[in-house]
């Protein structure tokens, strides 16, 4: 009796494996329904204190974010196109206005930092990009002119081995990780450009149009800054 229900039981797990495998979701749908509004993207979070944000550890005038909060707005971000514009809503809680001031600024200057980090990575990408380039001239250089007065030698045979190396290293660093840096940068710059606005509550209703008139506004004020 144990070998049909063996049977049937594997049989089962195949069928389902083969219905995991078919199954499909509208990805954009879900973004769409979850993050996006009218050409902008909302990540909405409740927060019970001032330390929730700021980094408890942080002294007055040196702000730092606390890193829960920050993974909280990356982890939601990640999920939103590139090219929207992030409104971040903290809610659940009233801040005095000197409170909001260094949130606002806390948060702007954390994701600056970050993509400084960027632009540094993509600036050394170039100049090893450059290296690559002048190092592979001289090591063609020097395989020539060594072939050229001496024929074939050892030190000819290792530049041309270099000339390989660096010609297989360029399209890595020229296409592959400088791509991969360039979408880590502009993603970096979306978070660096994020509008922050507190609510006392959250409201689960589209944005009126005045709020909307203030939010492209500063983000107009942002280009000009940038």
């Amino acid at each position: 009796m144990r070998f049909p229900i063996r049977t049937s039981r594997r049989s089962r797990l195949e069928r389902n494996k083969r219905q995991f495998a078919r199954k499909k979701v509208d990805y954009y749908k879900y973004v769409k329904d979850f993050y996006l509004e009218d050409g902008l993207a909302y990540i909405s979070c409740n927060v019970k204190d001032y330390y929730d944000i700021i980094d408890s550890r942080s002294v007055e005038g040196y702000e730092w974010l606390d890193e829960s909060f920050a993974w909280f707005i990356e982890s939601n971000a990640f999920y939103i196109p590139i090219e929207y514009p992030i409104v971040l809503e903290i809610c659940g809680k009233k801040f005095t206005e000197q409170q909001q001031d260094t949130i606002i600024e806390t948060i702007g200057d954390y994701y600056e930092l970050k993509l400084g980090d960027k632009q540094m990575d993509l600036n050394n990408n170039t100049y090893r990009i450059l290296a690559v380039v002048l190092f592979s001239i001289i090591a063609i250089i020097v395989a020539m002119f060594i072939r050229g007065s001496r024929g074939e030698s050892i030190i000819s045979e290792i530049s041309l081995i270099m000339v390989w190396f660096f010609v297989w290293a360029l399209p890595d660093l020229a296409l592959f990780e400088r791509r991969d840096l360039q979408e880590e940068k502009t993603y970096a710059a979306q978070l660096a450009s994020i509008i922050v606005k507190f609510k006392e509550e959250f409201v689960d209703e589209p944005v009126n149009e005045e709020e909307k008139e203030e939010i492209y506004e500063i983000l107009e004020q942002k280009e000009h800054e940038s």
